[in-house]
């Protein structure tokens, strides 16, 4: 594997939530004792939590639209040209409900460059790697900070609020011959329905 991977892992979270609420002083260190304190930020914890998965909520509701815009790779990874001509790349609804448990992604880190069908990153669940193959070649300009946290939220938000990188492309030539090579969605759920588990554990 690269050296030069950029872990992003769930490591002993409660503790990481109680450290942070102490460096922002949100609680009262003359009357608090430890338990209380450590109740108090697991108690925040769970509210950030849960304000999380109420915008996920939201974004389910938009996915029909959503993923008619996208274009997929029989790699099982999403992408979408953005506003300012650069690729958003992600990993499929398809994908990420084979891929239970996820604890880590990995991604090169910003200013890589990739080529298409060659890895940019890898995902990873308690029991195995699942390669991230990019869907066009360019170099890596963007990388979500939302995954730095909470890479498991992958699970219930494939698509805008858990995409995993942005690619500048090379040159627009090349990018629309790529971009050409893409299925669309119609197209990406005939080739899902042929699929089992087992291909994607590639067994």
């Amino acid at each position: 594997m690269p050296k030069k991977w950029r872990t992003i892992r769930v490591r002993q979270e409660l503790v990481v939530a109680a450290k942070r609420t102490l460096e922002k002083e949100r609680y009262r260190a003359h009357t608090q004792s430890l338990s209380e304190f450590v109740s108090e930020a697991i108690r925040l914890r769970l509210d950030e939590l849960k304000q999380s998965h109420e915008k996920i909520a939201e974004k389910q509701a938009e996915y029909p639209m959503i993923r008619e815009r996208l274009l997929y790779t029989p790699d099982h990874m999403w992408a979408i040209v953005t506003p300012e001509g650069n690729v958003r790349v992600g990993l499929s609804d398809y994908a990420q409900r084979h891929l239970k448990g996820v604890v880590g992604i990995q991604t090169h880190p910003v200013g890589h460059e990739v080529k298409k069908k060659e890895p940019l990153g890898v995902v990873e669940t308690w029991m195995f790697m699942f390669d991230l193959h990019s869907p066009v070649s360019g170099k890596i300009i963007k990388i979500n900070e939302v995954l730095q946290e909470e890479p498991f939220i992958i699970n219930k938000d494939p698509y805008e609020i858990t995409w995993i990188a942005e690619i500048k492309p090379n040159n627009i030539i090349t990018l629309e011959e790529e971009l050409r090579d893409l299925m669309r969605l119609h197209q990406y759920k005939m080739l899902v329905s042929k699929l089992g588990r087992s291909r994607i554990l590639g067994i």
